[in-house]
């Protein structure tokens, strides 16, 4: 009897970890801007760093295979303090071909880093928006949802 009653138990604990496990602790992200010093007008370059958890993976935003895979997207709250002036680039993101779809999935693991530009208008800007995207682990089969808010603030 108090066999199964720690069979149950360790079963119940490993559990928790599993539903425990949430965007914010896999994923830690940080936004910057590329340099400093700069004045209103001029177009600066955001950068967006994520730090994995070991094990985990997030699609990229230029990901386009699988079905059911959602690529990170970026949305911009516009204010008019700013313009966007590029699209979102992933920096160095990995690549595998899936050979019955014959496109790559694209994606990365332990970090990340994405880039855009933006010009701006208002010398109290405030840059402002969300991330959207999917984080999976590949040994557990798990995918995770998440939206994160980000903010360049003067």
């Amino acid at each position: 009897m108090k066999k199964i009653g720690l069979v149950t138990l360790v079963f119940l604990l490993g559990t928790l970890g599993v539903f425990a496990q949430n965007a914010d602790n896999v994923a830690q992200w940080q936004f910057k801007f590329a340099k400093s010093g700069f004045e209103m007008g001029e177009e600066v370059e955001l950068v967006f760093l994520v730090q994995l958890e070991k094990g985990w993976s997030l699609y990229s935003s230029d990901c386009k295979a699988k079905k059911g895979v959602e690529p990170t997207k970026f949305e911009f709250a516009e204010n008019g303090s700013f313009a966007v002036t590029s699209t979102i680039v992933p920096v160095a993101p990995l690549a595998q071909k899936n050979e019955v779809e014959g496109a790559e999935t694209t994606y990365f693991t332990q970090k990340g880093e994405f880039r855009t530009k933006v010009r701006l208008d208002d010398p109290n800007y405030d840059i402002t928006g969300t991330i959207k995207g999917t984080l999976y682990n590949e040994r557990s089969g798990k995918s995770i949802p998440f939206q994160k808010t980000f903010h360049f603030l003067n």
